[in-house]
């Protein structure tokens, strides 16, 4: 191919876009096979670990340019964007100890579809009539997966669901945040809040449950648990594949259109799927890949209709 060819440039540039969100789905996949791995520390200490240990990374990684990365004159927008996110993560790794891992990876594929309606409610938006079918299309699907009245409903399943709200949440400060600061900067106060949140969260928790048992509030969600020498493999797959999953998007990002992109972390359901198998013997019920496939389908249908649309606007 001629290197000179624009067609073939862009051609290759594609590649290594898809190259990068490949990677970045299979390091994705590894964050719930590190949680079930874990499961017998508390949800919210993973979250803690999970942070502590990719704030290390990240400071490694970036810190030898110097500390520009400390500047922001959006603090406070920081602080609200990762509140969601700690939030998310959470009830993520709470859910995933659980759910069948695959089903809760199916359940979580509905954060595209959150994303319209927080649009909605908070942004003002008005979906188009395409865009408004295919969320209620991949809505059906969380329907497939969950079967309410065949099968009695897991309130992990809303535990995994409320993660995918929260994590939309996050990806509509993202429209903003990324407009302004450096993803440098946006990867420390992610790293950085959520190692304070989580810290504060499992002290306060382990209190009001101690000193009050009437809320209800179990201690075993807040008590400290060290980990062994045995889950040290565990807990740095879990930071390791945490910190190298959005960083391998973004480059992903650089390369070629999101349209492209987003379909490939899809990926993520046949990889944990397998692994799944391969470790903690866990079949995938069939409904769970109709359901599945119903969500990523109309979340591909609604992405690419944007996108069209958005092309046709910046045409002269």
């Amino acid at each position: 191919m001629n290197p000179n060819n624009p067609q073939g440039k862009s051609g290759n540039q594609v590649l290594i876009g898809s190259m990068w969100g490949i990677a970045a789905a299979t390091a994705h996949s590894f964050v719930p096979i590190a949680v079930r791995l874990l499961d017998h520390i508390p949800a919210i200490e993973l979250v803690f670990f999970r942070n502590l240990i990719g704030l290390l990374i990240i400071l490694t990684i970036i810190s030898w340019r110097g500390f520009q990365f400390w500047k922001t004159n959006r603090l406070g927008f920081h602080i609200q964007r990762n509140l969601a996110n700690f939030i998310g993560m959470w009830l993520w790794f709470a859910g995933l100890a659980f759910l069948p891992i695959a089903k809760a990876v199916a359940l979580h594929f509905t954060v595209p579809l959150m994303v319209v309606v927080l649009a909605v409610i908070f942004l003002r938006e008005r979906p188009g009539i395409m865009r408004l079918t295919c969320t209620l299309v991949g809505f059906a699907g969380v329907l497939v997966i969950l079967r309410p009245g065949a099968l009695p409903m897991s309130p992990a399943a809303f535990l995994v669901l409320g993660s995918a709200l929260s994590y939309a949440g996050v990806a509509i400060y993202t429209r903003s945040l990324g407009k302004t600061d450096h993803p440098s900067t946006t990867t420390f106060y992610y790293q950085f809040t959520l190692t304070v949140f989580a810290s504060i969260s499992m002290f306060v928790g382990w209190l009001l449950s101690t000193l009050n048992p009437d809320l209800g509030l179990p201690a075993t969600w807040f008590t400290w648990v060290t980990p062994s020498v045995t889950d040290i493999p565990a807990l740095l797959l879990l930071a390791i594949s945490g910190t190298v999953a959005p960083y391998c998007l973004v480059r992903a990002f650089v390369h070629t259109e999101a349209t492209i992109v987003e379909p490939i972390e899809y990926l993520r359901l046949p990889i944990t799927a397998g692994i799944a198998y391969l470790i903690f013997d866990q079949s995938t019920d069939l409904w769970v890949w109709v359901g599945a496939a119903i969500i990523a389908g109309s979340t591909y249908v609604m992405t690419q209709s944007e996108a069209k649309k958005v092309s046709q606007n910046q045409k002269p």
